[in-house]
Formats: structure tokens, sequence, C-alpha cells
């Protein structure tokens, strides 16, 4: 049965192809058959699940990082068992909708196994997703353990757990590159959804809480420190892209200079002025365009062309 289950490679794209709208109808079943009790909805999510990622598992390797079938099924097999954690949690007796403590447990063992799948078949995708999930874990852990009321502790959570994820990378770039790139991107990731809760903040209260003309309420906007940790992270991403060709955190990092525009750029929070982050980036600009357009000096001329007469190292050739 085991061996049946091995995807053969001249096949995996066609099993691929099948992998993921059977994946897709496993989620679909638990979101539309409300009806059903939580036990059937289980065990059809679970064994979809189960079953497909039991294939990307038993698919063999072939090179250094898995085939793109082999992708497939290990991120469609992961994605499918997540709702099937879900019910676990409610059969448990969680609720419908699992708390903070319930979802902490959930996407901690769903790292722990995206992870351990990583491990396995060398796959950078799956690293993300166990990077990603546990980040989220220890979000809801916080949350269910002390409950804090405010946003902040979650952005700093995200700033804090974004240090061991880049160190993560440094340790992995010369051993394995592709997993290192992968926690650069969960990271950039992080920055990306901290400066968007600022952003959403801000327009919310654009549209709700301000004046017609007014000027924005305080707690609107983020901080400077905030807004120089975006304006880091971007440039990081994308120095790293440049430096490694990796397409990925360059993408991000342009995202993440995108948000940072927006909240500098809001009027009605900075007042229309001109000091502040214009002049600086301004003066940082200028900066390194006239250090890389000074003028050079001549370079030393080229060396004689031609072969270099051979001369003898031996003493008697000298006499």
């Amino acid at each position: 049965m085991i061996e049946r289950l091995r995807p053969h490679p001249h096949r995996g794209d066609v099993i691929a192809a099948g992998a993921v709208p059977l994946a897709l109808s496993a989620v679909i079943i638990e979101l539309r058959m409300a009806q059903w009790s939580l036990g059937p909805r289980f065990v059809v999510v679970a064994l979809v699940g189960g079953l497909v990622l039991t294939m990307g598992w038993l698919a063999p390797l072939q090179f250094d990082g898995p085939r793109s079938y082999h992708t497939v099924l290990l991120v469609a097999g992961l994605l499918t068992l997540l709702p099937a954690l879900v019910l676990l949690a409610e059969i448990l007796g969680s609720g419908r909708r699992p708390g903070s403590g319930a979802v902490a447990w959930i996407l901690a063992a769903e790292a722990v196994l995206a992870a351990t799948v990583a491990l396995r078949a060398n796959s950078a995708v799956c690293t993300l997703l166990a990077a990603l999930a546990a980040v989220v874990a220890v979000e809801a852990f916080v949350a269910w353990a002390w409950g804090p009321e405010s946003l902040g502790t979650f952005r700093a959570l995200l700033l804090v757990l974004t240090v061991p994820l880049i160190a993560g990378a440094v340790r992995l770039r010369d051993s394995r590159r592709r997993h290192a790139v992968s926690l650069v991107n969960a990271a950039g990731l992080l920055a990306l959804v901290l400066g968007a809760s600022f952003l959403l903040g801000t327009l919310v209260a654009a549209t709700i809480q301000a004046p017609a003309g007014g000027r924005l309420p305080s707690a609107a906007g983020a901080a400077v420190g905030w807004e120089l940790y975006l304006l880091a992270i971007g440039f990081g991403l994308v120095a790293y892209a440049g430096a490694d060709r990796e397409p990925g955190p360059a993408y991000l990092g342009t995202a993440v200079l995108i948000v940072f525009a927006a909240l500098a750029g809001v009027p009605a929070i900075n007042r229309g002025a001109l000091v502040g982050w214009p002049l600086f980036l301004f003066a940082l600009g200028a900066v390194g365009l006239i250090v890389g357009l000074r003028p050079r000096r001549p370079l030393p001329p080229e060396p004689a062309s031609g072969i270099a007469p051979t001369v003898s190292l031996d003493p008697k050739d000298t006499e």
C-alpha cells in the first residue's frame, strides 16, 4: 500500500493536478456542510489532507530539492490539514470558533509538521509555512496568556520574532540558501503586516474619526521609531535581493517601502511639512549619488602585451 501511494516522477504532474482539486473539495466540504456533525467533517478533511501529505512525504527526491509536483503535494497537504486541526480543536471542546489558546496549539502543530516536512524534502516553501505558522502561534499564545488590549504588544512581538528569522537566514545562507531566502521572506511579510496595521488604522481614523478637513487623531499613523524600522527593513530586503539575486525579497522590500511612503506622506498627520523624512531621504539619496558620480581617477596603463622573456634561475646559466 505504501509503494502504491509513492508518486512516480513521470506521473508526478498528473498526480499533483489531481491533488489540488481534491484538497480544495475537502476545504469546501468543511465550509459548506455545516449540517454535518464535527466528526464526519473532521474525518473527510483529515483523510484527504493526510493522503495528499503522505504522497508528498513518500515522493522521491531526485535533486537537491523537491520538484514542482512534490512541492504542490506538500503544500496542499499541509494547508488541508490546517482546517482538520481546527475541527479537532472543536471536537475537543474549544467551541465553534477556537479561541486564542486553541489557535496557539493548532498553529504550533502546523509549524512542527511543516518544519519536519521541510527537513525531509529540503523544501524551502515548507520552511516559509513553518516560520509563518510559528509566528501566529506565538502571537495567539500571548493573546491567550496575557490578553493585551492594544495592538502595541502584537506589533512589538512581530519585531521581536523578526530577529530569530534574520539570524536563521544568516546562519543558513551558505549551507541552505533556499531556506535562508524563505526566512528572509518571512521577515519581510512580518514587516509588511506591521506596516499594514498602522496604515489600516490611519485609513479607519481618516474615514470615521477625523472631522472633514481636520487633522487625524494623534494615535493614527506610526511613531518615528516604527517608520524607521520599516524603512530599514525595506532597504535591507532590497539590498539582500540585489546581493543574492533573489526576486522574492525585492518584491517584499518594495511593498514595505510603499507602505512606509504612505505612512510618512499622510499630510493630515505630518502637517504637510517638508522637514523630517522628505529632507532626510532627499539628503541620503543626494549623498549616494554624489559619492557614486564623483570624478574617477584614471586607471593605470595596461601592461605591455606579449610574452615576457624566460629568465633562468640556475646559477650556472648566469656565469
